[in-house]
């Protein structure tokens, strides 16, 4: 009988256990990030919780180019939802394809709710949807 998609909780500065535990989930898992400031995986699709009670400034490094079939990320999805009332950040330097000249960092409304998904495509993250955010 198949399960329910798995469930990670993470928290601390910056912990190099958030990366640890993403990087050990399978595709399409969720997580709960509670970290200050957490490293989500440029490799690993899956839907982010931002539960922080403070801001939580995450960082998002570039993905690998090229098809999945060959070891790259192309079209793999990270969706992140804050579910706290704070301004969540999330930086990417230059990864962000927003449709604007605004690329380096996400900033979340300080409503629970806000948030984007992105799309992995030849080194770069696709700006798909999003609720609540300011980019710059």
């Amino acid at each position: 009988m198949p399960s329910g998609p798995k469930q990670v909780s993470t928290g601390g500065a910056a912990d190099s256990f958030v990366a640890d535990a993403v990087n050990a989930l399978p595709e399409g898992s969720q997580v709960t990030l509670s970290g200050a400031a957490d490293a989500i995986s440029p490799n690993k699709a899956g839907l982010y919780h931002v539960s922080r009670a403070g801001v939580d400034a995450m960082t998002l490094a570039a993905p690998n180019s090229g098809d999945q079939a060959t070891g790259g990320d192309d079209g793999k999805e990270i969706q992140l939802i804050s579910t706290t009332a704070n301004a969540h950040t999330l930086t990417a330097t230059g990864l962000l394809q927003t449709g604007s000249a605004s690329v380096n960092v996400a900033t979340f409304a300080a409503f629970a709710g806000a948030g984007l998904r992105l799309r992995a495509f030849a080194g770069k993250w696709q700006v798909l949807q999003q609720v609540g955010i300011t980019f710059s």
